[in-house]
């Protein structure tokens, strides 16, 4: 969870562009690609920022408005527009790149469970 925070904080907050690559063989449990599902589908994550993390999190954006010259664009008293421009932001700089192999015995149960890695994404069979 802590380096998925990281990586949307640069790219949202930050406003870097990155490529967060990863092969089926780095899943340790399900939760994993549930996060993945969710980011894919919608650019964030439900719950990942909570209490003190949130806190911080509105600050980084406000620090991200402000040094991108959008400051007109965003009304920085609003939670909701900042979270609103933040997910904006992760959804055009975060690329996710998923490489998994279809002959693997889960990659049914991973379509069924997770549909935002196919249906949002470029598939690319070889």
């Amino acid at each position: 969870e802590d380096d998925l925070r990281t990586l949307m904080k640069r790219a949202g907050c930050k406003r870097e562009k990155i490529v967060f690559l990863f092969d089926e063989s780095n899943i340790m449990d399900s939760g994993f690609l549930e996060y993945m599902n969710a980011l894919l589908a919608s650019a964030e994550v439900p719950g990942l920022f909570d209490g003190e993390e949130w806190s911080q999190l509105i600050h980084n954006i406000r620090e991200g408005i402000n040094s991108s010259g959008q400051t007109e664009h965003v009304d920085q008293t609003v939670e909701t527009e900042l979270y609103r421009w933040f997910i904006g932001q992760v959804a055009q700089n975060l690329h996710v790149v998923f490489t998994m192999n279809p002959a693997n015995a889960e990659f049914g149960n991973r379509a069924a469970t997770s549909p935002a890695l196919f249906n949002r994404c470029t598939i690319d069979w070889f």
